[in-house]
């Protein structure tokens, strides 16, 4: 087990007119499993948002559960992570222009993270229906990587030194929630 601990990173909760909306078609299959893609002169992806570029956050959520980030926040994870992610070129269209300041977050290490375990435990949903409880664990190492997601959920886990060079640099968008001790 890993001496550094394990958060959840996600984008802020900011409603839907703040999520990215994909125009293109995108091989969304490739970016879950982690498949290194190859690099390209035009933009992988065109996505759409209604705000103007001035008030779009360090990190975008876009309908299909991919992150975008800014190019800023992009040689934090190059030299925290190299060989962890691939930042993948992105034109996003925002209510003002078009801007290329934006890349994909792909996550190149996926692995099994939270596993599901049945319970024997059930509470009564109606007269004819029941619902089964299960008790979620949580992988509490991820094998010397930074960054890593969770092959079922899709959930981006890091570590506290990724965490840390990310809230030095004031990234905005971003939450992450520690993960406890074996459970989630």
């Amino acid at each position: 087990m890993s001496g550094e601990r394990l958060y959840r990173m996600e984008a802020e909760a900011r409603g839907s007119a703040w999520r990215a909306r994909v125009l293109t078609g995108i091989q969304r299959f490739r970016f879950y499993k982690g498949e290194l893609l190859a690099p390209t002169n035009r933009p992988y992806v065109v996505l759409s948002i209604s705000q103007d570029e001035g008030a779009l956050s360090d990190l975008i959520e876009t309908d299909m559960g991919i992150l975008l980030i800014h190019e800023r926040v992009g040689p934090i994870f190059m030299n925290v992570c190299p060989y962890d992610v691939q930042l993948v070129r992105v034109e996003l269209h925002t209510s003002t222009g078009k801007t290329d300041r934006y890349c994909a977050l792909n996550v190149l290490r996926r692995f099994e993270i939270e596993y599901l375990e049945h319970s024997n435990e059930y509470r009564p949903l109606s007269a004819d229906r029941l619902y089964f409880l299960s008790n979620q664990t949580v992988r509490m190492n991820l094998f010397g990587h930074m960054i890593a997601q969770d092959v079922n959920s899709q959930r981006l886990y890091v570590t506290e030194r990724l965490k840390y060079a990310l809230q030095a640099k004031m990234v905005t968008g971003l939450a992450f929630k520690q993960v406890k001790e074996k459970t989630a």
